[in-house]
């Protein structure tokens, strides 16, 4: 099959009702409605909520701007709406170019996403490469959606023929402290992190220290609010030992400085400075003169062990007959970041273990990207930046006619000079998204209007 490719707004918006219908209006509107709900909420909330669920937010928000305005304006254009959009629009194509059966199991995939934690990121990366191998001349099909085969896209052109299994990696995967468990306690701790009168409050660190994992269970997340609401009102210095974890209260101006950090990269650098690299740390210091809390385990992350176990998966699926390739999209990462040289260097020698083994004969290359919005990088094709290692098995004469090289090698190349000069991304790709800056400047006003957010003392 082949897919079309449209960048502009107005031809997009078109595909929001047929892909809402896909799924059911109802069920949509009840997971729109709980999302932008908790979009609203506390900071910490809203943060997790954003993180994760992106792509459905944004969908949300613009399929409502659409019925109370008639339409969505070209002023609204941003990386996250347009690949947002070309996500609804890309499932609509397949849905139409699918049999009876791979139609059932779309949708149901769409449904069943609405209920998940992680959204439609499993099914992202696979939409996003059926769509961009279709824009650079590919004929694809979607064999794991068919019920025909057990991997996920299957490419051809000009006689070459390859094979691509979509692996997508939590952010969780290998942490023992799972960033949504974190901020469901901090969610909790609102009232402690934020007290009336936090302007007059001394600022203080609430280091939680893991024994381990920190444990989904709801008791063990109670067991720690209450620790941490019971050492508040004690000395700095103060230690309060549960069963599976350490409470100390120390002081801010000892291991931050006095000036407050406002910059959140800066004060998640300096947190891991000083607690390590897996530390996990809120603080709302920077305005309210209140609490910062910081949590890390005695026991280390260990990333590469959920991501071979992916990649081997992903080998045992794939064809050995065929070209094949493993596709890996992270759910922590941003662009910026997947092209930091660390970062590339670090997923070239996990890529260069799995190349070791035996099962991997018949992988031609393994391609990290990031559960991200796209960005602008070709005036013509879009294409998230990938990191793609190659087999060393695989010569050059070899690769002919296959992706992921040339012209997405260009573009990975300009990409670099814009995403790396700076550790985070300019404001201007992303402060036009409905979802985003507007979004949370109202979200704030109403949290002050109900009286959960302190002003600043004038």
């Amino acid at each position: 099959m082949r897919l079309p490719l449209h960048s502009d707004i107005g031809r997009l918006q078109t595909y929001l009702p047929r892909f809402v219908a896909m799924i059911g209006v109802k069920a949509w509107d009840k997971r729109a409605t709980a999302l932008l709900q908790q979009a609203r909420g506390t900071a910490f909330q809203s943060y997790v909520v954003e993180r994760y669920h992106w792509l459905e937010l944004e969908l949300a928000y613009l399929r409502r701007w659409r019925q109370k305005a008639g339409g969505l304006s070209p002023r609204m254009e941003s990386a996250a709406s347009t690949s947002a959009l070309r996500f609804a629009a890309t499932c609509v194509e397949i849905d139409a170019r699918l049999n009876p059966r791979g139609r059932a199991e779309l949708r149901g995939r769409l449904r069943d996403a609405l209920k998940s934690d992680g959204g439609f990121a499993p099914l992202y990366i696979e939409v996003l490469h059926a769509a961009a191998l279709s824009s650079h001349g590919f004929e694809i099909d979607l064999p794991d959606l068919e019920k025909s085969a057990r991997y996920d896209v299957e490419g051809e052109r000009n006689g070459t023929v390859f094979t691509i299994e979509c692996k997508h990696i939590s952010a969780d995967a290998g942490r023992r402290i799972h960033q949504k468990d974190f901020y469901r306690i901090i969610h909790e701790l609102f009232d402690t992190l934020v007290p009336p009168g936090s302007a007059r409050a001394v600022p203080a660190i609430i280091l939680i220290t893991l024994d381990d994992r920190l444990p989904a269970a709801d008791a063990s997340r109670r067991a720690i609010a209450g620790a941490v609401r019971q050492i508040v009102n004690e000395p700095l210095e103060t230690r309060v030992r549960g069963a599976f974890f350490e409470v100390a209260k120390l002081s801010y101006a000892a291991n931050f400085g006095f000036d407050p950090i406002t910059d959140r990269t800066i004060f998640r650098e300096r947190a891991q400075e000083l607690f390590g690299a897996n530390c996990h740390a809120v603080t709302t210091a920077d305005q309210y003169a209140g609490l910062t809390i910081v949590m890390r385990s005695l026991v280390e992350d260990d990333h590469t062990k959920p991501q071979l176990e992916a990649l081997k998966a992903a080998a045992r699926q794939l064809p050995t007959d065929k070209t094949a390739f493993v596709a890996v999209q992270f759910d922590d990462l941003d662009f910026s970041e997947l092209l930091y040289p660390h970062v590339a260097e670090r997923l070239q020698m996990v890529a260069n273990y799995f190349f070791a083994t035996r099962d991997s004969a018949h992988i031609g290359a393994v391609v990290f990207s990031a559960y991200r919005p796209s960005r602008r990088i070709d005036p013509v094709n879009e294409w998230n930046p990938l990191v793609v290692c190659w087999n060393p098995a695989f010569n050059e004469e070899f690769k002919t006619g296959l992706p992921f090289q040339s012209e997405i090698d260009m573009q990975i190349a300009r990409s670099i000079s814009d995403t790396t000069r700076s550790r985070r991304a300019t404001r201007a790709e992303f402060n036009r998204s409905p979802s985003s800056a507007s979004y949370r400047r109202r979200a704030v006003r109403r949290r002050r209007q109900r009286g959960q957010l302190a002003r600043r003392p004038s």
